[in-house]
């Protein structure tokens, strides 16, 4: 589970499963089930991403080693 890394598709699907959920629990009365919208609206605001952790998807890094030169600094007085 990645937050942040899901679809704008698979965010519109989910807001409109939300919003679906809401309806039929108020249509029907059944106040309790409207409970259930809210891991739905959860996972829709943190764009949470349910892909299988790929080690093929992560990618290495360069790593970029940096010099530690004396350099002198002068005050401009």
């Amino acid at each position: 589970m990645k937050y942040f890394k899901a679809k704008l598709s698979t965010i519109v699907l989910r807001f409109y499963l939300m919003m679906a959920v809401v309806l039929i629990a108020g249509f029907t009365g059944l106040w309790w089930l409207a409970v259930l919208a809210l891991p739905i609206f959860l996972s829709c605001m943190l764009c949470v991403s349910f892909s299988g952790g790929n080690k093929l998807e992560e990618k290495a890094s360069k790593v970029i080693k940096m010099k530690n030169e004396s350099v002198e600094i002068k005050a401009a007085v």
